[in-house]
């Protein structure tokens, strides 16, 4: 009888520590639970000056953002070691996020329309290079006033077609949805602007979100069907994403997976979400899951290794393709200078009510995806990929954490004097016991710690200092200001 009981109390005690993973979030090996668990408890929390980082639980974050659930999934080793949901769907019926809950995508959209164009480019049915009016029958691209702009698909598919609309605010149920030209021509039942060109194509890199609608009736033209279900045929099926659509409204059968989209302070969207008509820019359903596998299958395809799309069409989108300093290949985004083995892959997505992240390398089999069903803060989505790449030893760590500079004197009593700006006003560098002090007028001092020989910050106040030289001399100052240069000071006077 005690043996009885003792099982009894055995599978009690199994059966409520696997409750507190949801149903619906499988439950891993213990090495791997344990992986989740660092993950989640050691999120790295940014001070306010970029400066320092505190360590938090994923719960603490959720409750102090105000964010209802969070969706995750990483890859590790060209898989996926685990997905699971945390926090609520739904804060009215509590039901929990699990790693099937769908939430919108937003711009991440964006990358699954690149991917179907290169399908039908390696069918030799589309010329990424060539005008796409050719390929437009129901609308063109508008001339201004006389002049006709010649654009491409590959400067559409990476922002350089010089067209206008970054963005999209979607739609209430209750309200007249825009067919694809109504949008681009900014007509009602439209909310957003005519889309057109106003800066020469190919020259710049500007996020347009107009260009990938442009995009989005190229193919609905060529098929005759409404976008989402060529997005059905060419990526969807073929990579076997069953949650996954790009039909807007959602239909019924997948809404009860959907997550409600929340505002400020816990507020839902009325009806639960906004409807994007807008889907090749921002009109994705999906979850972290589906998401990684994409993920995968590029890093798989990069090595030729994918029956889905070729080396050749992969290492194309991977390509920067703008002329100016922004890192933007076809559909994808790449991270700072990352380059070779290191290079990562990324593309972030807010709709109101959601927001999305996620980051993939090229050649080590690493990536992570995060979505949130919440337009409250983006920074709880960095939190999470900072503990995924301590965890899983990234080449980057998405910290700004700055290492003290061992500066020589000489080169700190170089830098003291006054620096003269706005009028009368000045700005007094002095040394004291090898360190460096701002003063601005009416202000008491802030000390400046070296991060090399000519730039400086303050773990008081965030800002960051860089003495500009001419040889020898020192000409003048620079004060960053939250990121901006908007202070400069002329040298004046040297101690």
């Amino acid at each position: 009888m005690k043996v009885f009981i003792c099982l009894v109390m055995l599978m009690i005690v199994v059966e409520s520590k696997s409750q507190t993973v949801a149903i619906g979030n499988p439950q891993y090996a213990e090495e791997t639970e344990g992986k989740i668990k660092r993950v989640t408890e050691n999120l790295k929390v940014e001070d306010q000056f970029w400066s320092a980082y505190k360590k938090a639980t994923l719960e603490e974050r959720l409750a102090f953002y105000k964010i209802s659930g969070i969706s995750i999934a990483v890859i590790n080793n060209g898989e996926i070691e685990w997905a699971r949901g945390f926090g609520d769907k739904d804060v009215s019926t509590k039901e929990p996020v699990t790693q099937n809950t769908l939430f919108q995508a937003a711009s991440i959209s964006k990358v699954l329309t690149a991917i179907a164009f290169m399908k039908l480019k390696e069918k030799n049915e589309i010329n990424l290079d060539a005008d796409v009016n050719l390929y437009l029958k129901s609308w063109k691209v508008p001339l201004n006033k006389g002049w006709q702009p010649k654009v491409t698909l590959r400067q559409l598919l990476s922002h350089t077609a010089g067209m206008t609309v970054s963005g999209f605010g979607g739609y209430s149920i209750h309200e007249a949805r825009p067919t694809t030209i109504q949008i681009l021509n900014g007509v009602y039942p439209a909310n957003s602007l005519p889309v057109k060109v106003n800066i020469f194509p190919g020259t710049h890199a500007r996020y347009s979100g107009g260009g990938f609608i442009v995009a989005q009736l190229i193919l609905e033209d060529k098929f005759k069907k409404p976008f989402y279900r060529v997005m059905d045929s060419l990526v969807l099926s073929p990579l076997d994403l069953k949650s996954s659509t790009f039909e807007q409204p959602i239909s019924k059968s997948k809404l009860p997976f959907a997550a409600t989209g929340y505002i400020l302070d816990y507020q839902p969207i009325n009806g639960r979400c906004d409807i994007h008509p807008e889907m090749a820019a921002a009109g994705l359903w999906t979850n972290p899951l589906e998401l990684a596998k994409i993920i995968i299958e590029i890093q798989k395809a990069v090595k030729g290794k994918s029956d889905f799309i070729s080396a050749k069409s992969v290492n194309e989108m991977l390509t920067k393709q703008n002329t100016d300093a922004t890192g933007i290949g076809i559909g994808f985004w790449f991270y700072q200078d990352s380059k070779g083995d290191s290079l990562l892959f990324t593309h972030a997505g807010g709709n109101d009510g959601f927001q999305s992240l996620f980051f993939g390398y090229r050649n080590l089999g690493k990536g992570v995806v995060v979505m949130i069903n919440s337009s409250n803060d983006y920074e709880l989505m960095y939190e999470v990929i900072r503990s995924v790449a301590s965890e899983y030893n990234w080449p980057d760590r998405f910290t700004r954490e700055i290492k003290k500079y061992d500066i020589k004197d000489e080169l700190l009593d170089a830098y003291t004097g006054k620096y003269f700006f706005d009028k009368d006003s000045e700005i007094i560098i002095k040394k004291d016991n090898s360190k460096l002090s701002l003063e601005m007028p009416l202000q008491a001092p802030a000390y400046l710690i070296a991060e090399s020989d000519d730039r400086f910050y303050s773990e008081q106040l965030n800002i960051k200092v860089i003495f500009n030289k001419s040889g020898n001399n020192i000409e003048n100052l620079e004060i960053q200001q939250d990121g901006a240069n908007s202070i400069i000071g002329k040298r004046i006077q040297n101690n």
